[in-house]
């Protein structure tokens, strides 16, 4: 039953099943758009708003929902698919983030959509700045390496690190836990000759 159920769901929310967009879309307002049908019979002060939405400023426009002439409450209804769609469009103030309280329905037929691919969108000039971290690489001398040692909690007090690695061996006076067996005193060479 479950997979059954995936397929319908699937087969539902395709692209072009929807008007042609889907929600997360890049959108922008087609060529001509003002000699529209659709958008002529809209009240003027939503014209205005789509035209300012779209024309102040340099930010991404997404889609947010999409909607049909007549949608119906229920999900599974036929009417929720129809030839007349609108899409909710939203300004994206950053990646992800919308700005939802001023989203505007607009008709699919006046949107042209971006197609991103799996890519992310790009960044509007308005977001972009000089950033001043150099990321230059420099070379650095031994003796300036050795000075630029770091303080490091050492027991009670802060002490330079050493942050070189010893150039001779370092003796760590230490005793056996046991005497080593000498040769032919051990278990092994009891039972084991060791001449053949």
């Amino acid at each position: 039953m479950s997979h059954k159920f995936l397929n319908l769901i699937e087969s539902t929310i395709q692209k072009m099943t929807n008007g042609g967009v889907l929600v997360g879309d890049r959108v922008s307002l087609i060529d001509g758009y003002k000699g529209k049908e659709c958008f002529k019979s809209l009240p003027d002060s939503v014209k205005e708003y789509i035209t300012s939405l779209f024309t102040d400023n340099d930010l991404n426009k997404k889609v947010i929902n999409i909607k049909t002439e007549m949608p119906s409450r229920a999900p599974g209804n036929e009417d929720n698919r129809g030839s007349s769609y609108f899409a909710d469009v939203a300004v994206e103030l950053a990646n992800g983030l919308y700005d939802n309280k001023n989203a505007v329905t607009v008709p699919v037929s006046i949107l042209q959509v971006h197609d991103d691919g799996i890519n992310r969108s790009p960044v509007p000039d308005s977001q972009r700045y000089d950033n001043k971290v150099q990321i230059d690489p420099v070379e650095v001398d031994e003796e300036d390496e050795n000075e630029q040692q770091t303080m490091t909690q050492q027991g009670d007090s802060l002490e330079k690190s050493e942050r070189s690695n010893a150039r001779k061996n370092t003796k760590i006076p230490s005793k056996p836990a046991t005497p080593s067996p000498a040769v032919n005193e051990n278990y092994t060479a009891q039972y084991m000759p060791i001449n053949g």
